[in-house]
């Protein structure tokens, strides 16, 4: 197959879902690796007491976890997704990322690990400070809270309603935490992601959005962009 012919096969848009699965995947490792390697490596120097070769092994263990987990997520997470739409006759309905976000924290951060443990309590964090009051600069702008009703068809993920700018939340219910869990979080990222801490906003659409688009087999499999 000549470069020309994977160039077709790359943008032909019949092949666009298959292809955003595996850049989902893709995106997945690359960010669990960015994440957890350094996190592993500080937290092992200076409090472990292994010698050298099994301290190696464990901010491997932990770093290679970390990535295929989330790795293995996103690509749930989108073929759930997928299957949704193919199966209601193309069409997103408005709960389909709850029940893929809910069915892939189940299968893949279900069991009780240390690892999946931190994995789920930030995101249990993240996703509840998502329903505090936020800071919108006026009453005009601010949608009625929490769940206003929802534009349909539902905006493609890489149209800009898709990636709103986060706005900052008030200071004084910043101090309320309660429990939820990734079913909530992805269903807050797709319908109301102005509303989710900036740098989860920035990590989830690196992980989601970004696995939507690619121009070349480089910013397929190498290069986010």
């Amino acid at each position: 197959m000549s470069a020309s012919d994977v160039q077709k096969f790359i943008l032909n848009p019949a092949n666009h879902d298959l292809l955003s699965l595996l850049k989902g995947f893709r995106n997945g490792i690359v960010y669990g690796v960015k994440i957890r390697f350094p996190h592993a490596l500080v937290m092992t120097v200076l409090f472990s007491n292994q010698p050298w070769p099994a301290k190696i092994r464990n901010i491997f263990n932990a770093t290679k976890t970390h990535a295929l987990n989330l790795a293995k997520f996103v690509t749930i997470y989108k073929l759930v997704l997928l299957l949704q739409k193919r199966f209601n006759g193309g069409k997103e309905r408005d709960l389909d990322s709850l029940f893929a976000g809910g069915l892939g924290g189940w299968w893949v951060f279900g069991e009780r690990t240390a690892i999946n443990e931190q994995i789920v309590l930030y995101v249990l964090g993240r996703t509840v400070l998502s329903f505090i009051p936020r800071l919108y600069s006026s009453s005009a702008t601010a949608p009625a809270y929490p769940f206003s009703p929802l534009p349909h068809p539902l905006p493609p993920l890489t149209a800009a309603a898709s990636n709103p700018r986060a706005i900052p939340p008030a200071n004084l219910p910043f101090s309320v935490v309660a429990a939820l869990s990734w079913a909530g979080v992805m269903y807050m990222f797709r319908h109301r992601g102005e509303r989710l801490q900036p740098g989860m906003g920035a990590s989830m659409k690196y992980l989601y959005h970004d696995s939507e688009t690619w121009n070349d087999l480089r910013t397929l499999l190498w290069h986010n962009k």
